[in-house]
């Protein structure tokens, strides 16, 4: 439940959100989840689709329409999850009304409105900065109070705005130990996940695609955006809680819900002291028949327990406290404190912000005092800042205009991720592969030889080279146009497994597995004939 207001603050409102979630029953956590799950999905199903140079327009469109779909389907179910907790907050049931075709209706139109708004308001809000808390709580109060039917769409604005504004230094307090908390559960889910498949293979002796190419899936931007998708499916709920806390908090101030949700539990504190005093009274006939004796031994008894070791004297028990108990409590006073500050200087800020203007001069005189001197040093700032960045990027084009072109054959890198067997011919890649012999390095000499049989596969026009294929790809192209030669196809396939095994796995290659994929390369030339028309 909320704590009382007069403990005002970041701590305890992140304390009361802890608590909520806490007592919360699994049904209001899937609520949360119905909607965001199926969000995050088709998110990364839509990147995935969009980086893909093979993607089809019409594609892009229909899965562009889907995703706006799940967004008014993910806002609406978290509108009745905080609707649920904002309820809970107040001592009632978990959902009392029912659900109409009004209320539907209402729920679904107003967050389809309000949540197409926060794809523009958000971004400007970040880029201004002044507006940003107020934004926050305003579209996280519009999902708490989102379900209720008794509020068509302005008054649901006004409200939402209304308690955006109660206490907008908390606001701001609270966005720091958030964002800090977040980027916690960010960078642990991604540890987690960039190690789970050695984990997995370590554990059960599978291997697969993800452990065989070690950490280099975790630099993939999908596999971001994957780490990012879970760890908002799991940070989320608290968010909406802590806003939720909030949002009971200012209404209270008006209507005293918090008094009456304290009374609701009072009442049913008395209903249960009646019950206890009824049981009492019946024991008491039983104890009676008890002797005496017998009682005050079992009572003696009873009181050495260890159930009842907290009526020690306090001294003894808090010289037993462990110092790690110590710790964290000074280190929670030590937040608040920081907190508490962090708050002050923002309420003078905005206390300065918000300073009455200078009246304006009568008969069209001069003004009687310009802007502060601080905000002519910002604005200068600000105009020199964008100077020198129009500067860098000017300059930068300029050298990427007199650069050689990347296409060119002497600046090719063997280990670039975006290199292709058609950049270069087949002879000029035997010659790289020569010359990283000559210098050992055996890793790039495979990789030169794989990209030469590639060149000479698509020339000879078994297979056709494309940036977009995988090896996978180019295997099953080859088994279908050289059925005829099955013993060229696992020449192949064996030639595919050695440079996987070493480019994208840890395997340690030296002179001997190069020759021997040299080897196979030739016995390939031998086996496979040059269709006709093809050179030779």
């Amino acid at each position: 439940m909320a704590g009382p207001l007069t403990r005002e603050g970041t701590i305890p409102t992140l304390e009361a959100a802890v608590r909520l979630l806490r007592q919360a029953p699994l049904s209001t956590l899937v609520c949360h989840w119905a909607g965001s799950v199926p969000f995050a999905l088709v998110v990364l199903w839509f990147w995935n689709d969009l980086t893909n140079p093979r993607t089809l327009d019409l594609t892009g469109v229909l899965e562009s329409f889907v995703l706006a779909l799940l967004l008014v389907w993910m806002n609406c179910w978290r509108a009745v999850f905080a609707g649920r907790l904002r309820r809970q907050l107040a001592g009632g049931d978990a959902d009392p009304a029912p659900w109409t075709r009004r209320r539907v209706w209402c729920l679904a139109s107003t967050q389809a409105f309000f949540g197409a708004t926060k794809l523009i308001a958000m971004p400007l809000a970040w880029i201004t900065m002044f507006p940003l808390a107020s934004a926050v709580a305003f579209y996280r109060n519009l999902a708490v109070l989102g379900d209720r039917e008794d509020l068509d769409p302005l008054e649901l604005m006004a409200k939402a705005r209304k308690l955006a504004g109660v206490q907008s230094s908390q606001s701001w307090g609270l966005l720091a130990p958030l964002l800090f908390l977040y980027l916690i559960t960010f960078f642990n889910l991604g540890i987690v996940l960039a190690i789970l498949p050695q984990i997995v293979r370590m554990l059960t002796g599978y291997e697969s695609g993800f452990s065989r190419s070690g950490l280099y899936f975790a630099f993939n931007a999908l596999f971001f955006l994957l780490v990012f998708a879970v760890s908002w499916i799991a940070f989320d709920p608290f968010v909406q809680a802590v806003y939720c806390v909030r949002c009971f908090q200012g209404e209270s101030l008006e209507t005293g819900e918090d008094l009456r949700a304290g009374l609701r539990r009072i009442r049913g504190g008395v209903q249960a002291a009646c019950v206890a005093l009824l049981l009492l009274v019946f024991a008491g006939r039983s104890v009676a028949a008890v002797p005496p004796g017998e009682l005050q031994k079992s009572v003696e008894q009873t009181m050495r327990s260890h159930e009842y070791d907290w009526r020690l004297p306090p001294a003894a028990s808090s010289s037993q406290t462990s110092w790690f108990i110590r710790l964290a409590d000074r280190l929670v006073a030590g937040l608040r404190v920081v907190s508490r500050a962090v708050n002050n200087a923002l309420e003078r800020l905005i206390r300065w912000l918000r300073a009455e203007p200078s009246p304006p001069p009568e008969g069209g005189a001069a003004p009687a005092k310009g802007l502060h001197w601080s905000l002519y040093v910002v604005s200068g700032a600000v105009a020199l800042l964008a100077v020198a960045i129009l500067w860098r990027q000017w300059q930068t084009r300029v050298r990427k205009s007199a650069a050689v072109p990347v296409s060119s054959p002497g600046v090719i890198r063997l280990d670039a991720e975006d290199l292709t067997p058609d950049r270069l011919p087949e002879e000029r890649w035997l010659e790289l592969a020569g010359e990283c012999l000559r210098d050992e390095n055996f890793r790039l000499a495979l990789r030169a030889l794989y990209l030469a049989n590639l060149a000479w596969l698509g020339r000879s026009e078994w297979l056709t080279i494309d940036a977009g294929k995988t090896n996978r790809e180019y295997d099953l192209e080859l088994k279908r146009r050289g059925r005829a030669f099955p013993e060229a196809r696992d020449l192949f396939a064996g030639n595919i497994a050695a440079f996987e095994r070493t480019w994208y796995g840890l395997h340690e290659v030296g002179r001997e597995d190069v020759e021997q994929f040299r080897a196979r390369i030739g016995r390939m030339k031998s086996i496979l004939p040059a269709p006709q028309g093809a050179p030779a």
